[in-house]
C-alpha cells in the first residue's frame, strides 16, 4: 500500500486544492488541452488530406501530360516509317547510293555540307562534282540535282505533317544529308552527329530510335534544343537505302507541361533512362547528364511520391515513368507553397481557438465563482450545525444546483429536529409502554376466575385436574413474568398459547379449540407476549351465549418484504361501531378507553412499532354475526 502515500499520488486526490482550483484545473484538462490537441491533430490531418489530394490531382495531371507526350512521340515515330512506305524517297535514295558510289572513285574537293535556304539543295561530302580547278561536267551535275528534286519533293510532304518538327534529314548509305531548311533550323552538326545516329538506328533494326534533348546550333549560330527520332530506311527487299532523322524543337514539351507547372506552382523535369534531362522547366539542366543521385534511388517503381531537401528547402516530388518511352516525369512542389493554404487554415483555426478558449476561461471563471459563493455559505451553515445549532436555515435564491443542495439542505435540518424529537417521545413512550405491559401483562380477573375453577373442581371432584391447571398456570406466570421486549421463537407461543387454551377449557369445558400452522416455523422469532392478549380478546368477545365451540385459528403467509400472522375465530365478531372505536383506540398516541378494555391489544401493536416501525402493526377485521380477524404484520428478517 506504499504507493498510497507517493507524493504524486496525493497530488492527484487534490486533497488541499480548493473548490475553485479544482474546477478550473478540470476545465483546463477537459476543455482547454482536447481543444488544443483537437487544432493540431486538426491541423496535421488537414495538411496531410492537401497533400495526397495535391499527389492524386498531380498524378492525374502528370499521366495525362505525359499521354500528350507519348502521343507526340508515337505520331513522329510514324512519321518515320512513311520513309519505307514511299517507293519515291526509296527510288531517290538508291539513286543517290548509285550515285555517290560511282562518284567515289574520283578525287574531288567537297563541297559545304549545307547551303542555301528554303529550298532543297545538294548534298556536299565525297562524290560532289564541283571542283575548283575543273568545269562541272554537265551530265554528272544534272544527276545530282535530279536526285536532290525527286527526294526534296517528299521531304516537304513529310515536314508539314507534325507542329513542332523544325526539320527532316535524309541521308543515304554515305552519309549524305537531304533536307529542306525552315527558318533557318538546319543543325549545323550534321557531319558529328550522323554517325551517332547510325548507330543507333543499325541497333534498332529498324525500329525508331528517340535521341534525348541536345542543344544545337543553325545555320545562323543561334542556340536551341532539340530532340530527334531516328529509324533506318527499309525498302521492298528488307534492305537498308538510308537514314532518316526528324528534330522536334523543345518547345513542343514546354507547351504541354509549362499548364502543369501554372496549377502546382512546382517545376519539371524529364529524364530519359540514363537520367539525361530531356526537360527543365528552369532551363538549368537541358540535355546534361544528372547522374546518380538520392532523388533517382527513392523513385522506386513507375510512379509514387517522396519528400527531399533541394538547396535547404523540403519539397514533395511526384513521379511517372512513361511505358513508351521509358522518360521519367518529376514534379517538383515546395512544402511551402504546398502548405500555404494549410498554414493559414491552421493559423485561423488556431485564432479562433485561443480566442473561444479565453470567452470559455472567463465565462467558466463567472460560472465558478457564482457556484462558489453559495457552496461557501452552505459550509459556513452546516459548520453550526455541527457545533449543535440546529435553528439555521440557508438562504434560498435561486432554483439552481445550488438553490436544490440549499433546499435538501434546510429539509434535512427540519427532518433531524422532528426525529430527535421522536426519539426522544418514543423513548419515553417505550419506558412507559414496557411499564404498562409489565403491569397488565396478566389479567387480574383471569387469575382470579382460573382460582376460582380450581377451587370448585378441587371441592367437588377432587382429583388430579387441580394438579394440572396449577401446574399450567405455573408455566405461564414464568413465561410471562419476564416480558420486556424481547424475543422468542414463534414455537414458544404457540406452547404458552396451548397451556392458556387448556386452562381455559377446564374453565368452560372444552369450548374452545386452537389451530395452529403445520409448517415448521422454529427458526422465526417473534415478540414475547404477542399473540396471547389478541387470542384472549377473541375469547372474551367472540364467545357466545349458547355454549358452543369456539374454533381460534392461526396462519402465517410471507409476502414480499413482511411476515404475516392472522388470528381469526368463528365468534359473534364486532359489531361496527365497537369496530370503528377498536381500531382508533390502536391508532391514538396513548390508550384512550376506560375500564382497561382493549389495552391488550393495544399494548401489542405498540411494541410492534416501537420494535419494527411505524409501517407493522396489528389491523382488525370483523363481520359481525360471523367473525373477527386480527391480522399481525412483521418485517421479514434473517433468521
Amino acid at each position: 500500500m506504499g504507493w498510497r502515500n507517493n507524493r504524486w499520488v496525493k497530488w492527484l486526490y487534490w486533497p488541499d486544492w480548493r473548490m475553485e482550483a479544482k474546477m478550473f484545473a478540470v476545465f483546463v484538462l477537459l476543455l482547454v488541452i482536447p481543444i488544443w490537441i483537437v487544432t493540431q491533430l486538426a491541423g496535421r490531418s488537414y495538411s496531410k488530406s492537401i497533400e495526397e489530394n495535391t499527389v492524386s490531382y498531380t498524378s492525374q495531371i502528370a499521366d495525362k501530360m505525359m499521354g500528350k507526350l507519348d502521343d507526340y512521340m508515337e505520331d513522329m515515330k510514324k512519321i518515320s516509317i512513311i520513309p519505307s512506305y514511299l517507293e519515291t524517297i526509296q527510288t531517290g535514295l538508291r539513286n543517290s547510293n548509285d550515285f555517290y558510289g560511282e562518284q567515289s572513285a574520283i578525287p574531288t574537293t567537297p563541297p559545304p555540307d549545307s547551303h542555301g535556304a528554303g529550298e532543297p539543295v545538294s548534298p556536299g561530302g565525297p562524290g560532289s562534282t564541283t571542283d575548283r580547278g575543273n568545269a562541272v561536267l554537265p551530265e554528272t551535275e544534272r544527276r545530282r540535282l535530279d536526285i536532290q528534286s525527286q527526294i526534296a519533293n517528299s521531304i516537304y510532304f513529310i515536314t508539314g505533317l507534325k507542329t513542332g518538327t523544325n526539320t527532316v534529314y535524309l541521308f543515304d548509305l554515305y552519309g549524305n544529308p537531304y533536307y529542306v531548311m525552315k527558318s533557318s533550323t538546319v543543325r549545323s552538326d550534321l557531319p558529328k552527329v550522323y554517325d551517332e545516329w547510325r548507330e543507333l538506328a543499325e541497333k534498332a533494326n529498324g525500329a525508331p530510335v528517340l535521341s534525348s534533348t541536345q542543344e544545337v546550333s543553325d545555320t545562323i549560330n543561334r542556340k536551341r534544343f532539340v530532340f530527334t527520332v531516328v529509324r533506318q530506311i527499309i525498302d521492298t527487299t528488307f534492305s537498308p537505302v538510308g537514314l532518316i532523322a526528324i528534330d522536334a524543337n523543345i518547345s513542343v514539351i514546354e507547351d504541354i507541361v509549362k499548364d502543369l507547372d501554372r496549377t502546382t506552382e512546382g517545376t519539371t523535369l524529364i529524364l530519359d533512362g540514363e537520367n539525361r534531362v530531356v526537360y527543365d522547366s528552369q532551363k538549368q539542366y537541358l540535355s546534361q547528364s544528372l547522374g546518380e543521385r538520392e532523388a533517382w534511388v527513392k523513385a522506386a517503381g513507375t510512379e509514387g511520391s517522396f519528400h527531399t531537401t533541394v538547396n535547404g528547402q523540403k519539397e514533395l516530388i511526384i513521379y511517372r515513368q512513361s511505358a513508351q518511352t521509358g522518360w521519367r516525369i518529376f514534379i517538383s512542389i515546395p512544402q511551402k507553397e504546398l502548405m500555404a493554404n494549410a498554414d493559414k487554415t491552421r493559423d485561423n483555426t488556431l485564432f479562433a481557438g485561443i480566442f473561444f478558449i479565453s470567452l470559455a476561461m472567463l465565462t467558466s471563471i463567472v460560472l465558478i465563482y457564482a457556484l462558489i459563493r453559495p457552496l461557501r455559505s452552505l459550509v459556513r451553515t452546516m459548520k453550526e450545525v455541527q457545533n449543535g445549532n440546529l435553528n439555521v436555515i440557508f438562504p434560498v435564491k435561486r432554483r439552481d444546483e445550488a438553490g436544490l443542495v440549499g433546499t435538501a439542505f434546510n429539509r434535512m435540518i427540519q427532518r433531524i429536529s422532528r426525529l430527535i424529537e421522536e426519539i426522544h417521545f418514543i423513548e419515553q413512550r417505550k419506558k412507559q409502554v414496557e411499564l404498562e405491559s409489565l403491569q397488565h401483562q396478566i389479567n387480574p380477573h383471569f387469575i382470579y376466575n382460573t382460582l376460582e375453577s380450581i377451587r370448585m373442581t378441587a371441592v367437588l371432584h377432587d382429583d388430579s385436574e387441580v394438579a394440572d391447571m396449577s401446574r399450567l398456570l405455573g408455566k405461564l406466570l414464568r413465561y410471562s413474568i419476564h416480558q420486556g421486549m424481547e424475543t422468542v421463537p414463534v414455537t414458544e407461543e404457540w406452547e404458552y398459547l396451548d397451556m392458556y387454551v387448556q386452562l381455559l377449557n377446564f374453565r368452560y369445558g372444552n369450548r374452545f379449540r386452537l389451530i395452529l400452522p403445520e409448517e415448521d416455523l422454529s427458526r422465526k422469532r417473534v415478540i414475547k407476549l404477542l399473540f396471547q392478549p389478541i387470542v384472549e380478546n377473541a375469547i372474551h368477545h367472540g364467545q357466545d351465549s349458547m355454549n358452543t365451540q369456539m374454533d381460534i385459528v392461526i396462519d402465517y403467509r410471507e409476502e414480499e418484504t413482511e411476515r404475516v400472522f392472522t388470528v381469526s375465530d368463528n365468534g359473534v365478531g364486532i359489531e361496527a361501531e365497537v369496530l370503528e372505536r377498536l381500531r382508533s383506540s390502536l391508532q391514538a398516541s396513548g390508550w384512550q378507553e376506560r375500564n382497561g378494555k382493549g389495552i391488550g391489544m393495544w399494548n401489542v401493536h405498540e411494541r410492534i412499532k416501537l420494535k419494527y416501525g411505524m409501517a407493522y402493526g396489528l389491523s382488525i377485521d370483523s363481520v359481525y354475526g360471523e367473525g373477527t380477524v386480527v391480522t399481525i404484520r412483521l418485517p421479514l428478517e434473517d433468521e
